[in-house]
């Protein structure tokens, strides 16, 4: 998420049987070791607790892909 108001505290990905968390890089990024497929919501949470939810996005290598949500600002 670029842009974004309010630090992001946790990112997860739908894994089908529930929202899975993946960990923060120290170069933060938010990576899936095990691969957690393409196109599938994603749900960001900041440190306030909001939560977003975005619907499945076109996965295409370096192409930046607007989300459309924002977090209220604090």
């Amino acid at each position: 998420m670029i842009d974004h108001r309010n630090p992001v505290a946790k990112l997860e990905v739908d894994a089908g049987d529930g929202w899975q968390a993946l960990p923060r890089t120290g170069y933060n990024y938010f990576l899936s070791e095990n691969g957690s497929g393409c196109g599938g919501e994603i749900r960001i949470t900041d440190i306030y607790g909001e939560r977003l939810t975005v619907g499945g996005l076109p996965v295409s290598a370096g192409v930046v892909q607007p989300t459309g949500v924002q977090f209220a600002q604090h």
